[in-house]
């Protein structure tokens, strides 16, 4: 059964998890757009991937891939590491630069959009200070005051959504300038300088191969994770947005749990759920809404007529029971998606080994 590219799009209760720039000096602002009319604050997607990756690694053993320095700019290394030995530059995607004109990137096969509060801003800022360590400090007699400071603050439900394309997930493709069967040796060849330069180095798997492409005299490698590897990779990642991320912003740990949480199997790999789901109050208490009207889109895969659609909810945020009947069966959903796996498998968390087999495909070492 083949992998269907999946969808998630969830709500949580947040406050101020990304800030932006000092204002007035010592002012601690947070990230705010205008939505509608409204000022909102959001969370980047450059903050929600590093949350994701952290709970990734903290939760299933993901390694950090090694990176370099290329004059000021720090990068992934991946002379050192790749998709196959990687599990962070397969995920969230790299680029390299040559010489800082030529690049090779790998676009992240996990998509991410900021995470918009729900609830306008209105201009909530805090005053603090270090009294503690300044009391501490005059009690041993050292002549000092507090250092005050503000933040502005935002307490509010947000929404972000993830994708995955799985045709991208456990998959890459090089185009080099030179391959050697026999040593695995690749060659990049760039300009620097005004200069001609090589970057040589070494993949050594066994059954790595390269083909020229015809009428040309480049080459191209293809890299390509085993089936079980891509499958336990994938389901660390939507375990973990299902349970929920792991999150600190200035010294305040987080919450980025799913409140409600709506994932769907789609042919398209595009957060088709995230523009229909929105919250609305009534009585007192806030209900999602939205989600019929996102079961409609005919981007969403079916199971013998009915959408292959996963929902879950809690008291807080209820969704309409209709239309979470037969869809709040995690196992169900998995299946669905191609996702479920063997015990010897499950017994796997995250873990990564670099081999071969066809064009530099991964050896399963289940």
């Amino acid at each position: 059964m083949s992998i269907k590219n999946v969808t998630v799009t969830i709500i949580f209760d947040g406050a101020a998890l990304n800030r932006d720039e000092k204002i007035g000096g010592n002012i601690l602002s947070i990230k705010k757009l205008n939505v509608n009319g409204e000022v909102r604050s959001f969370i980047g997607k450059p903050a929600i991937r590093h949350y994701l990756f952290q709970t990734l690694r903290r939760a299933f053993g993901w390694k950090e891939a090694k990176v370099t320095g290329q004059g000021q700019v720090v990068q992934f290394d991946i002379t050192q590491d790749d998709i196959l030995t990687s599990e962070e530059l397969d995920a969230f995607g790299y680029m390299y630069t040559l010489g800082g004109q030529t690049s090779i990137t790998r676009k992240a096969p996990v998509g991410i959009t900021k995470a918009v509060s729900l609830c306008p801003y209105e201009a909530d800022l805090a005053f603090y200070a270090n009294h503690d360590l300044v009391k501490r400090g005059q009690s041993q007699g050292l002549a000092i005051d507090p250092n005050p400071y503000n933040k502005e603050e935002h307490a509010s439900l947000y929404k972000v959504s993830f994708t995955i394309d799985v045709e991208k997930f456990g998959r890459d493709v090089w185009l080099v300038d030179n391959y050697n069967q026999d040593t695995k040796e690749i060659t990049f060849n760039y300009r620097e300088n005004n200069r001609q330069r090589e970057l040589k180095f070494v993949k050594n798997y066994p059954n790595l191969k390269g083909q020229q492409i015809p009428g040309t005299n480049k080459y191209k490698i293809e890299f390509e994770l085993d089936t079980t590897k891509k499958k336990q990779r994938i389901r660390n990642i939507l375990d973990a947005i299902k349970s929920g991320l792991y999150s600190q912003s200035s010294g305040e740990a987080n919450t980025i749990v799913p409140l409600f949480l709506m994932a769907a199997a789609v042919k398209v790999p595009s957060p088709v759920l995230h523009p229909y789901i929105d919250l609305r109050k009534e009585d007192g208490r806030w209900k999602v809404i939205g989600v019929a009207d996102a079961l409609k889109n005919g981007w969403i895969e079916k199971d013998n007529a009915e959408p292959i659609v996963y929902i879950q909810d809690c008291e807080r945020l209820q969704v309409d029971s209709s239309l979470k009947s037969n869809r709040d069966d995690w196992d169900s959903f998995l299946e669905k998606l191609g996702l479920l796996m063997d015990q010897t498998s499950q017994g796997q968390q995250g873990g990564t080994s670099a081999g071969g087999s066809g064009a530099a495909k991964e050896e399963s070492s289940d």
